[in-house]
């Protein structure tokens, strides 16, 4: 088996279809990084999302627990 391109000039240039293929192979790697990432990415934020969204809760229990208690004052 021979290769199919003698030097890395001829593998750039692809007899004149170089730059179509090129761009089409980074594109895709770009759209596959992407698809890679970006749930990774929603799956964080969503994850922090409910760790803020849980705090709040909390804080409001927390508050209307020590305003349903009677003060000092009212006994």
């Amino acid at each position: 088996m021979s290769p199919q391109f003698d030097s890395l000039k001829q593998l750039w240039d692809m007899a004149g279809h170089g730059p179509y293929v090129w761009t089409a192979v980074l594109v895709s790697l770009a759209v596959l990084g992407w698809l890679l990432i970006r749930p990774v990415q929603q799956h964080r934020d969503n994850l922090q999302s409910i760790a803020r969204q849980s705090q709040r809760q909390q804080l409001q229990q927390a508050a209307s627990t020590s305003s349903a208690e009677p003060s000092e004052e009212d006994k």
